[in-house]
């Protein structure tokens, strides 16, 4: 097992372990496929691997279970996952489907990804010139950082997160997020850098909280709890929902990506 199946092995246990929420790396279709594919919103894909790099073909879809069946049925239909090629295989082996929880969820994760192209290793193809597409989190005693960058100066137990979205948008949300969280009497501390983001000097729980919602792409009842108290406190829910509907997409792209280097790593 490289480090890659190991780490992706490790994130699905404690998934099962510390959290009721159904996962489908792979994807077994019975004679009725209908009976075990989800009737809801999300992402219909196809990853095409080379040894060095693969290709994220994607689809959104509002009813996975109807639209999966009608590719199955004329692939050719839907030329933009790239399933008819020359070689020969099975195409439920091909194509695989990621449920969301809304079909804007599914929107952000297509627009993010299609038809983009992703090194396998993105660590050793990393330089200056060229840092690389991921996130990464590093974790301290009392903190933690999130980095837009691959930094030859961060330690070797950063977790890679994969493309979680623009660093702009990114640093505007967490800013926002910050100023929310403390007007509702909570003390937390979020420090916005250049290319990284320092979550700390507060609430452990919280930390903890919006440490699982990059690392594991879960958004827990504690901080939904949160939100309900920012929303009985201000008249004006614009910038709440805004956060809110912010976390919820990296969430959603995190939880993806978890999945996609599942299906690279089998």
């Amino acid at each position: 097992m490289d480090e890659i199946e190991m780490m992706v092995a490790e994130t699905f246990r404690h998934l099962n372990q510390n959290f009721q929420m159904e996962v489908a790396p792979k994807v077994i279709l019975p004679e009725n496929p209908s009976e075990i594919l989800p009737i809801g919103p999300g992402i219909i894909y196809h990853l095409q691997r080379s040894p060095s790099i693969f290709v994220t073909r994607t689809l959104v879809s509002k009813n996975i279970c109807e639209d999966y069946l009608l590719i199955q049925e004329r692939p050719e239909d839907y030329p933009s996952l790239r399933l008819i090629d020359s070689e020969a295989g099975n195409l439920s082996h091909k194509l695989r489907f990621f449920p969301v929880e809304s079909t804007s969820q599914a929107e952000v994760i297509h627009d993010q990804l299609n038809n983009r192209r992703f090194p396998i290793h993105e660590e050793t193809m990393c330089n200056l010139s060229d840092p690389g597409f991921s996130w990464w989190l590093t974790k301290g005693k009392d903190s933690f950082q999130l980095s837009f960058t691959l930094s030859i100066s961060m330690e070797g137990t950063s977790i890679k997160l994969g493309p979680l979205g623009d660093q702009q948008l990114a640093v505007r949300s967490f800013q926002s997020l910050e100023r929310l969280i403390q007007e509702a009497g909570i003390e937390f501390e979020i420090q916005n850098e250049m290319t990284r983001v320092q979550f700390g000097n507060g609430e452990e729980f919280l930390r903890e909280e919006l440490q699982d919602l990059f690392e594991f792409g879960l958004i827990s009842n504690g901080l939904r709890d949160i939100f309900k108290i920012l929303a009985r406190q201000n008249s004006d829910h614009t910038l709440i929902e805004t956060s809110w509907f912010y976390l919820q997409e990296i969430a959603a792209m995190r939880r993806f990506w978890i999945q996609v280097q599942y299906d690279l790593s089998t």
